[in-house]
């Protein structure tokens, strides 16, 4: 290790690490798995990737999947900057899927703009994946790259190009597997098996989701997957993640999509994952806001009561529920949360008598404590 990365580690090892903002991946690979995750989570750390072939998938295709979902899937290309989300040939007409794919390209760039944009006054600014556009030619495409995708995928359907977010370095994810995937109390894990586990396909790409909303979260060995990994608050707080800075920042979050932008949904999640910085093979963690698919605008003509209410109801959908503090198990983060999101909302609305985002929340409440309790 150079002269560098031993300095960095004794400092990380001394707790004198707030200064610190870039390390050397094998630097880190050293340490405790819990010192790992506590300085590799945090935005704006940059994470100098000295291990080779990084975003190189031990894969006979050209593309690989990173991401799967009720109603697409995410590939990439190594090395390549932008990611090709495949809509599923299920869910509709072809003309249909064409329309979806122009609409959640539009709406991904409209999110995109406002975000890049916003000043945060969290602690953490959250990205956007950006260049989103709906591919024109999309049969062309397809066949022309028919011979790189693995068969399941190469039915020809309209898809969207964007940004690439990256996965977190494998430092990363061999610290979340020596962490928290199940086994007995007190044994520890064979260095092999990490290595295999961490080498399966649903490991290639980590993006790791705090899930302010769970209190705890039960992990089975065979539903063990790095690929848009939960943290739960307990384990947010035993990193040493700041928690209140996150609060903060998901409630402005969601004040912009919802006001700003003028969108509610079921899709969109949050993640820490990377972007590449020169020099290469440099990348910098940042908290990520995406997928749009499920979006749709909000119609502000009708009742605030009846607008609060259709908020809420789709707040509290469990895929969306799960990133914001529970009013019940922690109380004191969903206060945070909640002026944040009120805060940011009556700046959006340009209003300060606005309802809405009051009955949000109220309703938001109600809800949660009648049917969570």
């Amino acid at each position: 290790m150079s002269d560098r990365g031993t300095k960095r580690t004794a400092d990380m090892m001394s707790g004198e690490s707030q200064t610190i903002t870039d390390y050397l991946e094998s630097a880190l690979d050293i340490l405790p798995p819990l010192s790992v995750l506590g300085v590799a989570l945090k935005p704006g750390i940059s994470i100098l990737t000295d291990s080779p072939n990084r975003d190189s998938f031990d894969n006979i295709y050209a593309f690989s999947e990173i991401g799967y979902g009720s109603t697409s899937c995410i590939i990439h290309k190594p090395e390549q900057p932008f990611v090709v989300k495949k809509l599923h040939p299920c869910l509709s007409r072809a003309n249909d899927l064409v329309t979806r794919a122009a609409k959640e390209a539009k709406l991904a760039m409209e999110v995109f703009q406002v975000f890049d944009t916003y000043e945060p006054e969290s602690n953490i600014r959250i990205n956007v994946p950006g260049n989103a556009e709906a591919i024109d030619d999309w049969e062309t495409f397809w066949h022309r790259h028919a011979n790189n995708l693995p068969h399941l995928l190469r039915v020809p359907t309209p898809a969207i190009q964007m940004d690439t977010i990256y996965s977190l370095p494998k430092v990363v994810g061999r610290a979340l597997i020596q962490q928290y995937y199940p086994r007995q109390a007190g044994s520890n894990m064979d260095p092999y098996v990490v290595e295999e586990i961490l080498n399966e396909p649903d490991n290639q790409h980590c993006l790791v989701q705090p899930c302010l909303g769970l209190d705890t979260y039960l992990r089975e060995p065979g539903d063990f997957k790095l690929r848009n990994f939960e943290l739960s608050v307990t384990d947010m707080r035993g990193i040493g993640l700041n928690t209140v800075d996150l609060s903060k920042a998901i409630g402005e979050a969601f004040a912009l999509l919802h006001y700003h932008c003028g969108l509610s949904g079921t899709g969109v999640s949050f993640a820490f994952g990377t972007s590449r910085s020169k020099p290469f093979p440099l990348y910098i963690v940042d908290l990520y806001l995406f997928d749009f698919g499920d979006c749709w605008k909000i119609d502000r003509g009708g009742a605030a009561d009846e607008l609060g209410l259709d908020i809420a109801n789709t707040m509290l959908k469990p895929n969306i529920r799960k990133f914001i503090p529970s009013p019940l198990q922690s109380p004191a983060l969903y206060e945070i949360f909640k002026d944040a999101y009120i805060e940011h909302a009556k700046k959006a609305l340009d209003n300060e008598n606005n309802p809405t985002p009051h009955n949000v929340m109220k309703q938001y409440e109600r809800r949660a404590a009648r049917e969570f309790w």
